[in-house]
């Protein structure tokens, strides 16, 4: 009798990569030499072009208009950043200077900053980076989820802010335009 063959499934891929704002990451220290690729994570960009965008001013608006809310809705706490080279980094907390060489204050910061994060699609926030230099000014407001969304779905920052100031940038019609435009997104 010919032994029984087993049919074995094929083995999942690896999860996609993913794209993760991590509140702790504005304390980290300053490289001691130049971030590789402009300081892109690899997810994102893996060309060995300079990225037509400005990243860090990119990154430093993901943390103030979409993880930075939810931190001061949590905790109660206000936290400022800027872009400084290729780093986005933690300079007010609370309205105090951050003082970066005094370990009390960066154990606070630290214990206020810890366990926030936000997993993002890499590429909803590289549409989004390439678009960031026009939607800047109009941000303030905005739901940047719906931006990120919007962005990749193949929408122009000109089309997002007029949608966003008529009422009209939803999700569902973000989805439906996705789904219409299959070679945007």
């Amino acid at each position: 009798m010919p032994a029984r063959r087993r049919h074995r499934r094929p083995r999942p891929g690896p999860p996609p990569p993913r794209f993760v704002l991590d509140a702790t990451d504005l304390l980290a220290p300053p490289p001691g030499r130049p971030d590789p690729d402009w300081g892109l994570p690899r997810v994102l960009w893996n060309g060995k072009d300079q990225p037509p965008f400005d990243w860090p001013a990119a990154l430093a608006d993901l943390h103030r208009h979409l993880l930075l809310p939810d931190l001061a809705r949590d905790t109660g706490h206000h936290v400022e950043v800027t872009a400084l080279g290729t780093r986005v980094v933690a300079t007010h907390l609370d309205g105090r200077p951050l003082q970066r060489g005094e370990p009390t204050s960066v154990l606070r910061a630290h214990h206020v900053l810890a366990g926030h994060r936000r997993t993002l699609d890499p590429a909803h926030v590289l549409a989004y980076a390439r678009l960031h230099a026009d939607l800047a000014p109009h941000l303030p407001g905005m739901d940047l989820t719906l931006v990120l969304a919007a962005a990749h779905a193949g929408l122009g920052a000109a089309e997002i802010v007029a949608a966003h100031r008529d009422g009209t940038l939803t999700l569902e019609k973000v989805e439906l335009l996705a789904a219409l435009l299959p070679g945007w997104a």
